[in-house]
C-alpha cells in the first residue's frame, strides 16, 4: 500500500485529458518558495517532511518571527505557514506586518496554531491569515490546504495578468478604431473649401464598440457622409468596422467605384458584407451626398438611427426616413434613394443609438421620442456663438447615467 503522502499527491495530480496548461500549472506550484515559520524545529521538520514527500522542493525555513520577517524578504514566499505562538515577535504581529507590505499583500498566509475557540480564530483572520490548520499537524490536511491555497494563488495571479494583457489589447483596438475617423484638420479643410461647418463627438465605452463615421469629398459641390454601427459590443463588433472601413477604402481606390447613387453604395456594401459577416452580425446605416450646388442631401439608409435636420435658431425638426434592411442581413437587399432640401442654415445632424437608449437619472430609457424633443430645445435656446453639439452634449450628460453601454458618435454638418 502506499503510504499516505503519496496517495495525496496523485490525487491531486491532473485527470487523464487534462490539458498541458494544467500539468504545467501543477509542475509550477511544487516549485514555488514556501517559508514555514516555528519557533519549534520539529514542527519546522514535520512539516518539510510531509511537503517533500508530496513533491514540494522549494521550502524554507524561520525560528522567531524577527527572522521570518527577513527571511520573507530574502525569499520572497508564494505561501507562508505561521505559528501563532511565538516568542518576542509573535505570529499575530507578523501577519499583521506582512500584509502591511505590497509584495505580500496577497499570498496566502495559513496559521498553525492550537488555539481552537472562535474569539481566537476571529483574532487570526482580523490579523490578515488566510487559513487556520491546528496542531497537532495532520499530514493530509496540510498536503490538501498547501496545494489548494497554492494553485488558487496561482490562478488568481494568471488572471491579473491575463486582465492586464487585455487591458492593453483593448486600449490597442481603441486606438485603433480612433484612427479610423477623420482627422480634425482635414475637416478644417473640407468646412473652408465647401462652406459647411463639421463638428463631432465620439467617445468609447468601456467595451470595444462597432461604431464609426466618415466624409469624402467627392468633387467641389459634392461631399459623402456616413454613420454605420455594428451589432454587439467587444472584439468582434471591432473587427467588423475594419473590415467595413477596408471595404470603403477600397472602393475609394477601385476604378469604377466612384459614389453615384447612396442606395447603390449600400447595396455593394451589403453584398460584399453578407460575404464577410459571421452569422447573426450586422450593421445599420446611412450614406448621402451633400450638393451644395443644388441645396440637397440625398440619402439612403440601412435601419439607421433617425437622421435630423435641424433649421438654425428655430425650433423646427425634420425627422428623415431611417428605413431599410441592416447590412450584411441579406444578400440581394435593395436600398431607397431619398431627397430633402439642404439650404443654407440648416443643420443636418446624425448620431449612435446610445443616445437615445441610454438611461436617464430615474433608470428609463431616453427613447428616440424624448431625443428628438431634446435636439429642437436646444436648437431653438441657441445663444449667439453657441453650436449645437456642444450644447447637446452638455445636456446628454446632465441627463444620463455613466458608463454609457455602447460607443457615442455624434455628428453635425452646419451649412
Amino acid at each position: 500500500m502506499l503510504p499516505v503522502s503519496s496517495r495525496c499527491l496523485i490525487l491531486s495530480l491532473p485527470e487523464r485529458g487534462a490539458s498541458q496548461y494544467e500539468t504545467a500549472t501543477f509542475d509550477d506550484i511544487l516549485d514555488c518558495p514556501v517559508l514555514i515559520v516555528d519557533d519549534d524545529e520539529l514542527h519546522c521538520q514535520l512539516i518539510s517532511i510531509i511537503l517533500s514527500q508530496d513533491g514540494f522542493r522549494n521550502l524554507h525555513f524561520a525560528f522567531d518571527g524577527r527572522q521570518a520577517l527577513h527571511k520573507a524578504q530574502e525569499v520572497k514566499p508564494e505561501l507562508i505557514i505561521l505559528d501563532i505562538l511565538m516568542p518576542n515577535v509573535d505570529g499575530l504581529e507578523v501577519c499583521a506586518a506582512l500584509r502591511a507590505m505590497a509584495q505580500f499583500k496577497n499570498i496566502p498566509i495559513i496559521a498553525h496554531t492550537i488555539k481552537h475557540a472562535p474569539e481566537d480564530r476571529a483574532e487570526i483572520y482580523a490579523a490578515g491569515a488566510t487559513d487556520i490548520f491546528p496542531k497537532p499537524v495532520s499530514e493530509r490536511e496540510v498536503q490538501n490546504r498547501v496545494y489548494m491555497h497554492l494553485k488558487y494563488a496561482r490562478l488568481v495571479k494568471g488572471l491579473k495578468q491575463y486582465h492586464r494583457r487585455l487591458e492593453r489589447d483593448l486600449d490597442i483596438a481603441r486606438s485603433m478604431q480612433n484612427a479610423l475617423l477623420p482627422e480634425r484638420s482635414r475637416l478644417a479643410d473640407i468646412s473652408r473649401s465647401h462652406g459647411v461647418e463639421i463638428k463631432y463627438y465620439y467617445e468609447t465605452s468601456d467595451e470595444l464598440g462597432g461604431d464609426f463615421w466618415g466624409i469624402d469629398l467627392l468633387d467641389r459641390d459634392r461631399l459623402f457622409i456616413y454613420i454605420t454601427d455594428f451589432s454587439g459590443h467587444g472584439v468582434a463588433a471591432a473587427l467588423n468596422t475594419f473590415r467595413l472601413h477596408s471595404l470603403i477604402a477600397n472602393y475609394r481606390t477601385t476604378p469604377g467605384g466612384e459614389i453615384t447613387q447612396p442606395a447603390e453604395y449600400l447595396e455593394k456594401l451589403n453584398h460584399d458584407l453578407f460575404k464577410l459577416l459571421p452569422v447573426e452580425q450586422y450593421a445599420t446605416m446611412l450614406c448621402g451626398i451633400i450638393d451644395l450646388g443644388q441645396n440637397i442631401f440625398t440619402y439612403a439608409a440601412a435601419a439607421s438611427t433617425v437622421p435630423v435636420k435641424l433649421r438654425t435658431g428655430s425650433g423646427e425638426v425634420s425627422c428623415l426616413d431611417p428605413s431599410g434592411l441592416p447590412l450584411g442581413m441579406i444578400a440581394t437587399a435593395s436600398y431607397e434613394n431619398r431627397t430633402i432640401p439642404f439650404h443654407q442654415g440648416d443643420l443636418l445632424f446624425l448620431y449612435s443609438d446610445v443616445m437615445t437608449e441610454s438611461r436617464n437619472q430615474k433608470g428609463q430609457m431616453i427613447g428616440e421620442d424624448n431625443f428628438i424633443e431634446l435636439c429642437g430645445r436646444i436648437n431653438s435656446g441657441l445663444g449667439r456663438n453657441q453650436a449645437f453639439l456642444d450644447q447637446l452634449m452638455k445636456s446628454f450628460d446632465m441627463l444620463v447615467v455613466r458608463p454609457l453601454h455602447d460607443d457615442l458618435t455624434a455628428v453635425t454638418l452646419k451649412r
